[in-house]
Parts: structure tokens; C-alpha cells; sequence
């Protein structure tokens, strides 16, 4: 009769094929956190980069109101300007609301009094193709409110008046 006699080297295979399970697992983890640090990175840069550019077309726009007309700016998938063909990403300016105001004089004569228009202003900023409006995928949006003087003649001859007293 003969017995078997088992090696150790069986032992050894099953050690090593469990400990590349662990790793192989464990890679996986890691390859999956990766992966959400970088769609979470590209998530804050594009935040960034559209919280920049409303704020830009803000300062256009209240610096000279008159330049509402352009409304679309366009964006490739690095940020640079594009045609709206190549867009990735676009910024809308649209006026939301306006209403008209009348500012308190500051003496008791009516004629000091100026008329002025509150322009309230959306600036969004969106991603992917362009879509209907309940479908728009906002990454960023400013709203800005900009007093415009109702005649501004009026307005730079009483200023020029009060300078020279």
C-alpha cells in the first residue's frame, strides 16, 4: 500500500490565488474612487470657468447696458469661444424683469427728481447641446440688477451743476 503523500506547494497556490483576489479588489476600489475624483474635478473646473465668465459678462454689461443685445455666448469643451456648431457649453443673458422706479428726491423740489429703470438680468450658464428650456443643464447662473437712469442727459447736466456749486 502507498500512501500520498500531499506537498505544501498546494498550500502556497491557494495563498497566492487569494491574496491576488484581495489586491485585484482592491484595485478596483481604488481605479472606482479615482474615477469620481476626476468626474468631481472636471464637475469643479467647469463650475469655476462658468463662474468666471458670467461674472466677466456681468462687468460688460454694467459698463454699458446697450451691449444686452448680444445674448448667446458660445464655448468649446476647453472654454474658448467657439461657433455654435462646436459649442460645449453656453452663456445665456436673458432680462428677467423690469420695473419702473422713481428715486426720492433729496430736497423737497420735484425737479431734481430722476426717473430710472430697474433692468434685472439672468446670466446662466449651461452644458451640452442646446435643448428645450425644461431641459437645460445649468452648471451656473448670476442675477444681476442694474439701475439705468431714464435720461441720461438730464442726469450728467445736474450732476455737472452740483460739481460747480
Amino acid at each position: 500500500m502507498r500512501r500520498v503523500r500531499h506537498s505544501k506547494s498546494g498550500l502556497f497556490l491557494i495563498e497566492l490565488m487569494i491574496c491576488i483576489l484581495f489586491f485585484s479588489c482592491t484595485a478596483g476600489i481604488c481605479i472606482r474612487f479615482f474615477a469620481k475624483s476626476h468626474e468631481l474635478s472636471q464637475k469643479a473646473r467647469n463650475l469655476y470657468q462658468a463662474q468666471q465668465e458670467a461674472s466677466s459678462m456681468a462687468e460688460i454689461l454694467e459698463g454699458d447696458i446697450n451691449s444686452l443685445y448680444h445674448r448667446y455666448v458660445y464655448y468649446d469643451k476647453d472654454w474658448k469661444q467657439c461657433e455654435k456648431k462646436d459649442m460645449a457649453y453656453w452663456l445665456e443673458v436673458s432680462e428677467t424683469d423690469v420695473k419702473k422706479k422713481e428715486a426720492e428726491p433729496k430736497t423737497g423740489d420735484n425737479s431734481d427728481s430722476k426717473k430710472t429703470d430697474l433692468k434685472k438680468i439672468k446670466i446662466a450658464v449651461y452644458s451640452g447641446k442646446k435643448v428645450k428650456k425644461a431641459q437645460k443643464d445649468e452648471i451656473y447662473h448670476l442675477n444681476l440688477s442694474i439701475y439705468v437712469p431714464k435720461d441720461n442727459t438730464k442726469h450728467a447736466a445736474s450732476t455737472q451743476k452740483e460739481g460747480m456749486k
